[in-house]
C-alpha cells in the first residue's frame, strides 16, 4: 500500500477521488505501529477496502506538530478519519487486530460520510464483507450503524427496532444493548 505523507496532498487527492483520509499518526519506537505494519496491514481484504474506500496518509506524531495539535493527536498508532477539508470525524487510538480494524473502518467511514447525507453509500460499505466480521467485538455496532443510517433515510424504524431486539438477545453484554431504548 502506498500512504502519502502531507495532509495537503491528501486532501487534494480526497477531492479528486471523493474519498474521505485515513490519517495514521506514528512516530520511530512505535511498537503499535510496527505491530500494524507486519500483521494487521498484510490482511487482504483489509487493504482492499482501505485502497476502494480512502486515501492513505501516515503522519509523523513528533514532526508534524501542526496537523498533532489541530486534532489533538496525542498517542501512536492513532487513526483519523478525515473529510477533503482535513476535518476529523472519529478517531481511535491503538493497534487492532485485521479483524477488528476492519471492522472500525466501517464505522469510521460511516461516522464521516453520515454528516454529508451519504446513506445508501454508508449502508452498503458496512454491509460488504460483514458476515466475515461476526465475531468482532464491534459486530452489533456495525448493526446498529446499518440501522442507523436505514432510519435515517427512510424515517422507518421497523428494521431499528428489530435489530436492537436481536442485539438485546444475542450480545446481551455490548454495548449496543445497554446504550438503546427501543424495545
Amino acid at each position: 500500500m502506498i500512504w502519502l505523507n502531507n495532509l495537503d496532498d491528501a486532501k487534494n487527492a480526497s477531492l479528486q477521488e471523493h474519498k474521505p483520509i485515513l490519517l495514521q499518526f506514528e512516530m520511530d519506537g512505535c511498537g503499535g505501529c510496527k505491530k500494524l505494519n507486519s500483521t494487521t496491514y498484510i490482511d487482504e481484504n483489509l487493504k482492499k477496502e482501505m485502497l476502494d474506500w480512502f486515501i492513505l496518509l501516515k503522519l509523523d506524531l513528533i514532526r508534524n506538530r501542526q496537523e498533532r495539535k489541530e486534532l489533538g493527536a496525542y498517542w501512536t498508532p492513532s487513526v483519523y478519519f478525515l473529510d477533503h477539508n482535513g476535518r476529523s470525524f472519529f478517531h481511535f487510538n491503538g493497534y487492532l487486530p485485521a479483524l477488528d480494524f476492519r471492522a472500525m473502518l466501517r464505522i469510521g467511514i460511516a461516522e464521516t460520510i453520515m454528516p454529508a447525507g451519504k446513506y445508501d453509500e454508508v449502508i452498503r460499505n458496512t454491509e460488504q464483507g460483514l458476515n466475515d466480521l461476526t465475531d468482532s467485538a464491534l459486530y452489533p455496532r456495525l448493526l446498529v450503524q446499518i440501522e442507523k443510517a436505514r432510519y435515517i433515510m427512510t424515517k422507518d424504524n421497523t428494521l431499528m427496532k428489530q435489530t436492537l431486539s436481536d442485539i438485546k438477545s444475542n450480545f446481551p453484554n455490548s454495548l449496543e444493548a445497554q446504550m438503546y431504548f427501543w424495545e
